[in-house]
């Protein structure tokens, strides 16, 4: 149950790339800094636990649970004034808080062996992960953007 691979390498230091004029520095500081939030997020959730001698896959669910409200409250602190930018910030915690608790209700359904509820849970997962690339991709087009 690695759901932790349906994760892409996150956004790079793309930002840097915008030109520095003084509009164009807040949009590289600001972007910089919600980069920086989402790849701390993934390295975290790279970092998690990984199965071990739990068979139902259910402590490392939790762990990627909790890494993924962290990386989503972590990212609602990031101080934004571009509306843009604003928009993909919330979009991206509503993602991360989608899969926090997709991967809470696989891990209790696994753990009673309710395979009914296992597989609602991991079509809930499986369509809150799909919304990451898409949205990792609108947030490096808009930063690379002068």
């Amino acid at each position: 149950m690695r759901h932790q691979s349906l994760f892409s390498a996150a956004i790079l230091g793309a930002a840097l790339l915008v030109g520095a004029t003084a509009c164009g520095q807040k949009k590289i500081t600001e972007c910089n800094q919600l980069i920086e939030v989402i790849n701390k997020g993934v390295e975290s959730l790279n970092k998690t636990p990984k199965g071990g001698t739990d068979p139902t896959g259910a402590n490392e669910l939790k762990s990627m649970a909790d890494a993924m409200d962290k990386v989503a409250a972590d990212a609602a602190k990031v101080e934004l004034t571009i509306p843009d930018l604003k928009k993909y910030s919330t979009e991206y915690q509503t993602m991360a808080k989608d899969v926090a608790k997709a991967a809470r209700d696989m891990a209790a359904a696994a753990e009673a062996k309710d395979l009914a509820k296992i597989n609602s849970a991991q079509a809930a997962l499986d369509k809150a992960v799909k919304q990451e690339d898409p949205l990792v991709d609108s947030i490096n087009k808009f930063c690379q953007a002068p």
